[in-house]
């Protein structure tokens, strides 16, 4: 099993951001300890991988946003896609599209350890809420659709990570583990997900929804993807 590159994570961050992310950001989207990504972060500036913009030199490094050199951007991304194809033929690769958008629930709760990578979409399929929560309201689901399309995010998992997810996944509902090709910055990834065992049609509750939205949010999810998310009907 490999050990997690965790400067290869940074890098599949940085890449992954719309813009210069900031330390804080890289920090929380991929669940470092602050000493740890100053380590990484010094390393990765030292082999010219990254750099930071041009009025934060003076500041401390986790006052600075990063960026990657435009010489060595082919070379980051060989680096980063190797790498994340490497963790999808180990099983470590996990799509998320529901509530474990939410890094709180996800970091904290169902899988300590794991690590945000970056953005996925998942084609020819469409956002569902088929399974009652047993708590009132839905919980998302998928199911196929062509011309449709599901956001999402990856996160890698630690070794135990898998029979973690697997257990906390089904403790309270019935899921199936699936394996997907979803479209990434860094090309086609076979991921692991899990799809509900249908058996109706629900509204999500409001809390469910706002767990869902706030974490497609932090992560950047596409504007046109947040903006609908927000005006889905729910229970209450």
């Amino acid at each position: 099993m490999t050990d997690l590159d965790k400067a290869i994570i940074v890098l599949s961050i940085i890449r992954e951001a719309d813009n210069a992310p900031s330390f804080s950001t890289i920090l929380n989207r991929g669940n470092f300890v602050e000493d740890e990504l100053l380590n990484i972060l010094d390393s990765l500036k030292a082999q010219g991988l990254v750099f930071s913009l041009d009025g934060d030199e003076g500041q401390p490094l986790n006052l600075r946003r990063f960026l990657t050199p435009k010489e060595s951007k082919q070379t980051v991304d060989n680096r980063v896609a190797d790498y994340l194809a490497e963790l999808a033929g180990e099983g470590r690769l996990y799509f998320a599209y529901g509530a474990n958008l939410n890094p709180d629930q996800m970091y904290h709760e169902r899988c300590p350890g794991s690590h945000f990578l970056c953005r996925a979409q998942l084609e020819g399929y469409r956002l569902v809420f088929n399974k009652s929560s047993g708590k009132g309201g839905g919980i998302a689901g998928l199911e196929k659709s062509s011309g449709d399309s599901i956001w999402g995010v990856i996160y890698c998992l630690p070794e135990n990570g898998p029979s973690i997810l697997d257990q906390k996944q089904n403790q309270e509902i019935q899921y199936r583990k699936i394996r997907m090709a979803v479209k990434t910055s860094f090309g086609i990834l076979c991921c692991d997900s899990y799809r509900t065992v249908p058996e109706g049609s629900f509204l999500p509750s409001r809390q469910y929804l706002e767990k869902m939205s706030s974490g497609a949010q932090f992560f950047g999810l596409h504007q046109q993807y947040l903006r609908w998310l927000v005006t889905l009907p729910t229970v209450n």
